[in-house]
């Protein structure tokens, strides 16, 4: 009697081993391949934000410079022209659409009394007024510890103490 594995059958057997591993290899290929491009998309996605995170901070360096250029300008032209060259209008996002400025957002986010937090404040006025940049914010916030509305309780903490004078509530 013949075995069940006879020649032609173990000849038969071996190439499908051999294709078995010649498969098994591409995959292991294909594999690397799958993890050296992941590794390219993650470098790039974070290749990316650094980028993203440059192109805000520059943005807001100009919106800064731009503001205070403004002001600036508006301080030489005195305030003749509808009440513009007052301290703390300029830099306080009054060209935005809403005509407020950055300043009486920011009482419009805080209360009288209440402690919070500048990310809170950041949220708030930014809900108000979109594309608001840190800078500007934390210019007003500047403002209104000036005059001596906001105190500043510790690092990015704050408290609405007064209202200001020329403050108009929101309608």
């Amino acid at each position: 009697m013949r075995s069940a594995t006879s020649e032609p059958m173990q000849a038969l057997l071996a190439r499908f081993r051999e294709i078995v591993e010649a498969e098994e290899g591409r995959c292991r290929a294909a594999d690397l391949a799958v993890e050296e491009i992941e590794a390219a998309l993650r470098r790039a996605r974070d290749a990316q934000r650094v980028a993203a995170e440059r192109r805000a901070e520059a943005a807001a360096a100009y919106e800064t410079a731009a503001a205070y250029a403004t002001g600036q300008d508006r301080q030489t032209q005195g305030p003749t022209q509808g009440g513009a060259g007052t301290e703390g209008d300029a830099p306080f996002g009054e060209g935005a659409p809403s005509g407020r400025a950055v300043q009486h957002l920011i009482v419009d986010v805080l209360e009288v009394g209440q402690i919070t937090p500048l990310a809170e404040i950041y949220d708030g006025v930014r809900r108000l007024r979109p594309g608001t940049t840190n800078s500007a914010i934390r210019s007003a916030l500047s403002g209104l510890h000036k005059t001596g509305s906001v105190e500043i309780i510790r690092r990015s903490v704050y408290r609405l103490l007064k209202t200001p004078e020329d403050y108009q509530p929101q309608s």
